[in-house]
């Protein structure tokens, strides 16, 4: 009787054990759930879209800054005489281009008077009062008359052109000169500030860093097995490795990652690795987790810490249903 009581303890405890490493494997290698998750944001790169001196240096690092905030503000001296100079050039424009209506107006009315005393001699002659000659030389003051009014519409066109050019000159100016103070697209948090006071800016060059407070969101890193049961608007538990829970949800999937084994070679070609490893690690897929908007702690979160995210199965958002 006790052999065969031992006999079934050791086929229960086999059982048992066989049961639990099947639910272990399960867990492991098809339940949605990941330790490689990160907490991510947005990061806007702010740039100097003119040259010169920072004069102003409106921040701190990792200081909390409002959209529209100023940052930092490039000496605007020289842009400032580059909009005097615009507008200068844009009250000659137009000087010079009142001085051309009016030659018009004059050619006009000299035209008018010319074919006025053409068309009187010509009369004149028809009886014989005048020669022909007389007639001649009016009519040839009047072929005068309306070439120099055609040669003052061409110059009243390059005026009005010289107009519209100086004043594209003066936006530009005037948008450069507004350029010169640097202000924050987003509301967020400067980060590893680099940039000091009495640095010459170059157009282009990076200057502040922004991360955007309203962009955190989790990105998940899930093996390819685990895929299939997980969908957009599956609910999600996120726990930090300091501690910190709160809720999500599944965004969006991403639909591919790189494939090391096929990287161009000669002409184009696939250059696939002739090796072949026998153990085969299941490829992970980024998934992008968005954080409850109500989470009290959002405010805390720092990007790039570490997370371990677990799908509800059959749990969808609200949104979802």
């Amino acid at each position: 009787m006790k052999k065969i009581l031992a006999q079934l303890t050791t086929l229960a405890v086999v059982a048992l054990a066989f049961v639990l490493g099947w639910f272990a494997w399960e867990h492991y290698t098809r339940a949605p759930w990941t330790r490689d998750a990160r907490v991510r944001a947005d990061v806007v790169t702010l740039s100097a879209d003119v040259a010169g001196r920072i004069v102003n240096l409106g921040v701190q690092d990792n200081q909390h800054v409002e959209k529209g905030q100023l940052l930092l503000e490039i000496d605007p001296s020289r842009y400032t005489l580059a909009v005097q100079h615009a507008r200068r050039s844009v009250e000659v424009a137009k000087a010079a281009l009142g001085q051309s209506e009016a030659t018009i107006v004059a050619s006009q009315a000299l035209l008018r008077q010319r074919q006025s005393e053409e068309h009187r001699r010509r009369t004149l002659k028809e009886r014989s009062a005048i020669s022909g000659e007389e007639w001649e030389k009016s009519s040839t003051e009047v072929a005068v008359a309306q070439a120099d009014l055609l040669r003052n519409q061409a110059n009243l066109g390059f005026a009005q052109a010289n107009v519209q050019l100086a004043i594209a000159a003066l936006a530009e100016a005037e948008h450069d000169l507004e350029r010169t103070r640097v202000e924050s697209p987003v509301s967020g948090y400067i980060t590893n500030l680099l940039t000091r006071q009495g640095d010459y800016a170059t157009a282009g060059g990076p200057l502040v860093a922004v991360v955007d407070s309203d962009s955190f969101y989790v990105s998940g890193y899930f093996e390819e097995t685990k895929l299939p049961r997980i969908g957009e608007g599956d609910r999600v538990d996120i726990e930090l490795m300091s501690g910190e829970r709160f809720g999500g949800t599944v965004q969006s999937i991403a639909f591919a990652i790189a494939d090391r084994e096929n990287l161009p070679g000669g002409r184009l070609l696939a250059n696939i690795n002739p090796s072949y490893t026998w153990i085969k690690l299941a490829q992970r897929v980024p998934v992008r987790i968005q954080i409850d908007p109500d989470y009290a702690g959002k405010a805390n979160l720092r990007a790039g810490t570490t997370a371990t995210v677990t799908v509800r199965e059959n749990h969808k958002s609200e949104e979802q249903r």
